[in-house]
C-alpha cells in the first residue's frame, strides 16, 4: 500500500476551515438571525466568574495581611 497525494473528500476544509480524518463532529448550525442575538451576552457572559474568583482572592490576600 503506498502513499497517495490525491485529495479526499474527508480531506476538504468544512464550513468551519477544520478538514482531515481527525475532525470533531460539526457545531449546530446558527438558526437565529443576527438581529436575534444579543452580542453583550456574548462578549459579557452572565456566568462570568472572574469576579467571584477575584473577590476571594482579596478575601484570601486580605487575611494573610491581618
Amino acid at each position: 500500500m503506498g502513499m497517495t497525494s490525491e485529495a479526499r473528500e474527508t480531506d476538504k476544509p468544512n464550513e468551519f476551515g477544520f478538514g482531515g480524518g481527525a475532525t470533531a463532529p460539526q457545531p449546530e448550525p446558527e438558526t437565529r438571525s443576527a438581529e436575534e442575538v444579543d452580542g453583550e451576552d456574548i462578549a459579557v457572559p452572565a456566568g462570568d466568574l472572574t469576579g467571584a474568583i477575584t473577590h476571594a482572592i482579596e478575601e484570601a490576600t486580605d487575611s494573610e495581611h491581618s
